[in-house]
């Protein structure tokens, strides 16, 4: 069930967008303190965040719909139909929800990739998370893992350049599976109800 939830918090944007993002062979790697901090305060500088996207899992079906992120640790993808499901975190917990058969799985915040973009304070500089940082046109792509369990998967997020800029997430998790997310419409630092990232029980009356 982790491997599933993992999966499913990777993924964000338009079809358009995933055709627009990849990184060019030509792109250089390597660690830049610089990179690392303007990255980290650029999340920093993000209290909520809201838009569209579209998720590509891992056997290349496509999923979309609207996500809401408040820092720190909330967010929440609802799908469109006939995708039942609807995913919640609360600080805490993530939720998955699958609205047909009105269940509901929990796992820890911690024990998922995308917990780095929604701590408190971001430092890349100090986490020794980044693995590498990629250079195309206009592109950064920073690659991640847990430094304290770095088997459990990696987290590649891309951003565009000038203006700096969330456009992607993939996460590769532990069996080698890939979820992407590209984001569109993207708004940040707007008002959001809390009762958003409220983990309840399915089906309530």
């Amino acid at each position: 069930m982790g491997s599933m939830i993992r999966r499913i918090l990777t993924a964000a944007g338009t079809v358009a967008a995933l055709a627009l993002l990849p990184v060019a062979a030509s792109a250089q790697s390597g660690l830049d303190a610089r990179d690392l901090t303007r990255i980290s305060n650029y999340l920093n500088g993000i209290d909520t965040m809201q838009g569209s996207f579209v998720q590509v899992g891992p056997d290349g079906d496509l999923s979309d719909g609207t996500f809401y992120m408040r820092r720190p640790g909330r967010l929440r993808f609802e799908y469109v139909p006939p995708n039942p499901g609807l995913v919640v975190a609360d600080g805490t917990w993530v939720g998955v929800y699958d609205i047909e058969l009105c269940t509901l799985d929990r796992v820890p915040l911690g024990e998922t990739p995308i917990e780095i973009l929604l701590k408190d304070r971001v430092n890349l500089r100090t986490e020794e998370a980044v693995k590498s940082i990629e250079r195309a046109e206009n592109q950064l792509r920073v690659t991640a893992i847990d430094p304290d369990d770095p088997g459990a998967g990696s987290i590649t997020m891309i951003f565009s350049d000038n203006p700096l800029e969330l456009r992607q997430w993939t996460v590769t998790d532990e069996q080698g599976l890939v979820t992407t997310v590209a984001l569109s419409e993207t708004v940040v630092n707007v008002s959001l109800d809390p009762k958003l990232f409220f983990i309840e029980e399915p089906c309530r009356d």
